[in-house]
């Protein structure tokens, strides 16, 4: 058998550490080629960098940016006969990119929910003489723990409804229809507590009585609206009631940080393939016809793609930023004649026709290959080292050889 993906639910519960490295040393490639002005030598802390949209954003804003970044992360280490998460070993790898560029590269793997992880950041801050100048909020967690109180577990449900549709399982590509129950409150009070904005609050608030925010600092949250099918799932749910916490929490941390020409801004980005979207209900299917159908006009952008502009384009662009507290780069997604099209294959999929609307094998590549797998040089028939160390590996000429086509 080798060394193949566990995947139950849509959710992969290991990761080969050379996939992840080549994962992520894809990806600063590709920052390295794009440059955004004006940020050499800042520092940006990003809390949930381990993968997906985090991840990503760390990687523009060290590879492309120029800046010096801090990383908060909550992930399995590798031990010599246990395996890590992904997060842990895309940390791994980006750790050793970012120093071989001369780029601090601090992380702290703990709960990013706790005090403990905030002294760790602003303890580091205060060791090296820095200030924060960016700070991207790109939490996504199950759960959330409070010392004297419990712990508090989201929940994707909708609300005042039961929600029956269609799902995809991202693995062995298959619609099947499901039925969720509506949330209860306090199922809708967890997750406001989990995925809201209390944390990110606490983050800005914790670091500022600090004293290492920089003067002009500014902060940013993502968030999704998507369409009118994502809705009842998602807008209309308990997700939705968790994003618009974070909505309110952004007015009030813009605020509160005027005084020091600070800036908190939400930053709406479209439906792409991450560890967490692949959780979603409904939402793996409605990525697959999205992706498929973007891809046909050329109108697709990967995560790194996505906050890319997002940071030249809006967080950066003073004009921008100033006059707008949330800042969309879903305009791709909200293209009218894509919707068309992925609403008549959404109106007629079903288990018998799915392959014949949707091309489902390329959203499971980029599902797994999030997770290290689905690599054409990677022989998973051979069980890798858990401790393989990303130095070791060298993929300049596997990606010359990807370019020359």
């Amino acid at each position: 058998m080798g060394y193949q993906p566990r995947i139950k639910n849509n959710i992969c519960t290991n990761a080969h550490p050379v996939g992840c490295y080549y994962n992520v040393y894809q990806q600063v490639q590709q920052a390295s080629d794009q440059t955004l002005q004006g940020l050499q030598g800042k520092t940006a802390l990003v809390v949930g960098a381990s993968s997906g949209i985090g991840l990503a954003s760390r990687i523009a804003l060290t590879f492309s940016a120029g800046m010096d970044t801090l990383g908060v992360y909550y992930d399995r280490a590798a031990q010599a006969h246990k395996y890590g998460n992904a997060g842990w070993y895309n940390n791994q790898a980006f750790e050793y990119y970012a120093r071989r560029a001369n780029k601090m590269a601090l992380s702290c793997n703990q709960d990013a929910f706790q005090r403990n992880a905030k002294d760790w950041v602003i303890q580091k801050l205060q060791q090296s003489e820095k200030q924060i100048d960016v700070l991207v909020y790109s939490l996504a967690s199950p759960k959330r723990s409070i010392k004297g109180v419990g712990d508090y577990i989201s929940a994707i449900k909708p609300i005042n409804q039961t929600f029956q549709g269609q799902t995809l399982d991202v693995y062995k590509g298959e619609v099947r229809d499901i039925e969720i129950p509506s949330a209860t409150h306090d199922e809708v009070d967890a997750t406001v507590k989990v995925m809201g904005g209390e944390d990110w609050q606490a983050w800005v608030t914790q670091l500022k009585k600090a004293g290492v925010l920089a003067p002009n600092f500014k902060t940013i949250a993502y968030s999704y609206l998507g369409p009118d099918q994502t809705q009842q799932i998602y807008g209309d749910g308990t997700l939705g009631c968790a994003k618009a916490h974070l909505h309110e929490t952004c007015v009030a941390l813009d605020q509160s940080l005027s005084s020091m020409g600070g800036q908190a801004r939400i930053g709406l980005l479209q439906a792409l393939v991450t560890p967490s979207s692949s959780v979603i209900p409904s939402l793996p299917l409605y990525i697959a016809a999205l992706h498929q159908e973007q891809r046909h006009v050329n109108k697709f952008e990967s995560t790194l793609q996505q906050v890319t502009r997002l940071f030249d384009e809006k967080l950066f662009n003073e004009v921008q930023s100033k006059t707008n507290l949330r800042l969309r780069v879903d305009d791709l997604e909200r293209d009218v004649e894509i919707q068309k099209k992925v609403t008549a294959i959404l109106n007629q999929v079903n288990a018998n026709n799915l392959h014949d609307l949707i091309d489902v094998s390329a959203l499971k590549q980029d599902f797994l290959q999030q997770f290290g797998f689905a690599y054409d040089f990677i022989d998973y028939g051979l069980k890798p080292d858990p401790l393989t160390p990303p130095a070791i590996q060298d993929f300049s000429q596997l990606l010359g050889m990807k370019k020359a086509g």
